[in-house]
Parts: structure tokens; C-alpha cells; sequence
């Protein structure tokens, strides 16, 4: 038999096609043996993805809960208009720090260069444990003028309370004791919410504006939020004003804040301000257990991948004393660490977005994070389970022939 190219010669055929040798069979039905595989052990697969589906829920959660706090921290302050926040001198801020002013020394903001004439508002923005329907409660108290920044100017429900007849503070000005609610409270028009030994009746609705954490907030005039928080006198916690045409507010509130009695700060200051006060340092422990749950992760698949690999060594000894090459055994354990990871990963993003919406707090889940995490949780995943199967393909098939593993 004499071979010519792809050619064979044979004295009773002549010149032929070569022939290609035929696959081992059994390497060739073995494209699903991953899957087979996984059926056997169905258990530990399962438990497996549902280890890897309650961190990632816990990793966007958390993610989710400190989102939804910095939305909160900000709809409020940047729903008031305001471009220049001001406090007393020392305090720290408008929000982070005690600050108490008198509304009558801070009349000469109403000229103030930089400021919109007659912009300058008082604002009381105070916590409270006012009692609802019984119990107690958290909420703040937000007084302001009405009409001027500060605070709604109409209401979803209702209407607007009843504002105080004098510009200047009067103790004995007969403003009504009224309230706008946030209409996430569930409260209905004519009940009443006691603050401190007062009783406030809710006579309108206002937008949703939660401040950090859910915490509702009741709208007021500010001459009955100063009765009610500060005893009669005429302090308030800060005034707000607004920047005139063409003119920067950082300019404006360094004006401003040169002088001794004042600090003055603007809205990005003063949101920065609040996100570092009320989510980031509050929250440091929670971003440190985010990454330690991302190492969760890795840890938990790379130890349940790498005993399932050790537990069936002899069937890796086998496949390759078959013919099966290392990189075939390891194609076919990655395909499972793979599969496993992908189910647990998009299980995992799918119940999240699920738990934020029953969750009793604002979550608010970033799409564009909760991607970012999900691939990173997947990368872990399967680099753990790399790294656990790359220790079970380095069997001897004698050695597994045997029973010495």
C-alpha cells in the first residue's frame, strides 16, 4: 500500500481518499457530561447558586440602601430653590452642626450684594417625635414662610396652612396650629399629629420629600414651629436666600461668610455636607461589608467547587486515561462552575430589584452598579472555581485507578 498526499494506493482499489480516523466515541458523547454531572449532584449545585443568590441580593441591597439615602439627602434641599444656605457662626453647617439664629439680626441679607432682594428666608428644620394616631414617631419639622423659599408652595391633597399675619415675630400673632404632611404618611385630612404638649391639625398633602432614612417631613408656618420646638423665642435654625442673576453662588456665600457672625455655605456645599454627616460616615461599616461579601463569594463557590472536584477525582482519573486532555476535563468542570455562577448572579439581580420594592425603607438599586456587581461577583466566582478545578485535573489517572485519593 503505497500513500500519495491525501491519497492511499491499494492493488485492488488503485488510488483512494484517505480516510480520517474516527473520534473516540465516548469523548464524543460526552458534550453534556457536565450536565449530567450537575443533575447527580443536584444538591450541592443547588445550594450552591443559592449561596451565591443571597449575596448578591445582600451586595445590591446595601448598595441600594445607601443610593436610596443620598437621594433622600438631596430632594429636600434642592426642592427649596435656594443657592445660599446660612447658620450662625461656629456651628459647622445648617444641618450638621447647632446652629441658632435670630431672624431679625439677619434682615440686612434681604440687601445683601450678590442676593436677590428681599430673597432671605427663615428656616426651622428640627427633628421631632411627634405622636401619630397614638404613637410615637420620627419626623422633622420644617417652619418657613409661605411663599418664600423654604418649603411647598401647593399641596397634592387639601391645602396650604394658614400663614402668620406679621412679618416680624409677634407672640401673640393667632396663627392656627396647621400642618402639610408628606402624603407617604398615610394620614387623612383633618387628623392630628400631637408635637410636644401641642396638638397640629393636617390640612394638606405635599409631594413626597423624605429626608435620609424615611423620615417624613412636616410642613409648617415657622412662627408655630417656633413655639412649639424653641419655646416662643425667635430663633431659627438657619436662613436660605437666592443668588442673583449672573452672579456665582460660591462667590456669594464667600462673600458672606467672611463676616464674623455668619457661615455661609452653597447648595452643593451643603448637600456634600449632608451626604458626609447622615450616609458616608454613618455607613463606612456597610461599605466594608460589601467587599467582604464579594470575598463571600469567591470563598464560598471556590470551597464547594473544589470538594465537588475532590470528590470525583477518579472520575476525572478516568477521563483522561481515556484519551481526555487536561484542557478538555477542564472545560467541562468550568462549564459548571459557569452555569452555576451565571444562575446564581442573575437569580441574585432579579430577587434584589424584588426586596428593594417590599423592602420598608427607600432602596434604590443603580442599574448601571448593579451590573458593575454582577460581573465582578461573577468574575470571583469563576476564578475561585478555576483555581478548585485546576487542583482536581492534576491527578494521576494511576493513582485514581487505584484509590489512593
Amino acid at each position: 500500500m503505497i500513500g500519495r498526499g491525501n491519497a492511499i494506493y491499494s492493488p485492488r482499489t488503485g488510488f483512494g481518499q484517505r480516510t480520517k480516523p474516527s473520534r473516540n466515541p465516548i469523548i464524543k458523547n460526552m458534550k453534556t457530561l457536565f450536565l449530567k454531572d450537575m443533575r447527580y449532584r443536584r444538591a450541592r449545585v443547588v445550594l450552591t447558586a443559592l449561596g451565591i443568590l443571597v449575596l448578591i441580593s445582600l451586595i445590591l441591597l446595601l448598595g441600594g440602601i445607601m443610593n436610596g439615602m443620598r437621594i433622600q439627602a438631596r430632594q429636600y434641599v434642592e426642592s427649596t430653590g435656594a443657592d445660599v444656605w446660612i447658620s450662625a457662626e461656629g456651628s459647622g453647617g445648617a444641618f450638621i452642626g447647632f446652629s441658632m439664629v435670630v431672624e431679625e439680626y439677619m434682615a440686612f441679607l434681604n440687601a445683601a450684594q450678590g442676593l436677590t432682594p428681599d430673597s432671605a428666608a427663615p428656616l426651622v428644620f428640627a427633628q421631632a417625635r411627634p405622636t401619630v394616631r397614638g404613637k410615637s414617631t420620627k419626623a422633622i419639622v420644617v417652619g418657613y414662610k409661605l411663599g418664600e423659599l423654604g418649603g411647598p408652595k401647593h399641596t397634592l391633597e387639601g391645602r396650604m396652612f394658614t400663614p402668620s399675619n406679621f412679618e416680624d415675630y409677634r407672640p401673640e400673632d393667632p396663627v392656627p396650629y396647621e400642618v402639610v404632611i408628606d402624603e407617604k404618611m398615610g394620614l387623612e385630612i383633618g387628623e392630628q399629629i400631637t408635637l410636644g404638649n401641642e396638638k397640629v391639625r393636617v390640612v394638606g398633602k405635599a409631594e413626597s420629600r423624605m429626608f435620609v432614612l424615611d423620615t417624613p417631613l412636616l410642613f409648617m408656618d415657622v412662627r408655630i414651629a417656633q413655639k412649639i420646638l424653641f419655646g416662643n423665642t425667635p430663633h431659627v435654625n438657619m436662613m436660605i436666600a437666592k443668588a442673583g442673576v449672573n452672579q456665582y453662588p460660591v462667590q456669594v456665600a464667600a462673600s458672606l461668610d467672611s463676616l464674623e457672625t455668619i457661615e455661609a455655605r452653597t447648595l452643593e456645599q451643603t448637600l456634600n455636607d449632608i451626604i458626609a454627616y447622615y450616609v458616608d460616615e454613618p455607613m463606612k461599616a456597610v461599605q466594608f461589608l460589601r467587599v467582604m461579601l464579594w470575598l463571600a463569594a469567591g470563598i464560598l463557590v471556590g470551597m464547594i467547587t473544589y470538594v465537588t472536584m475532590l470528590e470525583k477525582t477518579q472520575e476525572i482519573g478516568v477521563l483522561k486515561a481515556i484519551g481526555a486532555s487536561n484542557n478538555y476535563v477542564m472545560g467541562l468542570l468550568l462549564k459548571q462552575v459557569v452555569l452555576i455562577s451565571a444562575v446564581g448572579v442573575i437569580l441574585g439581580l432579579v430577587l434584589s430589584y424584588v426586596f428593594a420594592a417590599a423592602a420598608p425603607i427607600f432602596v434604590a438599586i443603580n442599574f448601571v452598579e448593579s451590573m458593575i456587581v454582577a460581573c465582578i461577583s461573577f468574575i470571583v466566582c469563576c476564578g475561585s472555581g478555576y483555581l478548585a478545578a485546576r487542583k482536581a485535573i492534576e491527578v494521576d489517572p494511576m493513582i485514581a485507578f487505584r484509590g489512593e485519593i
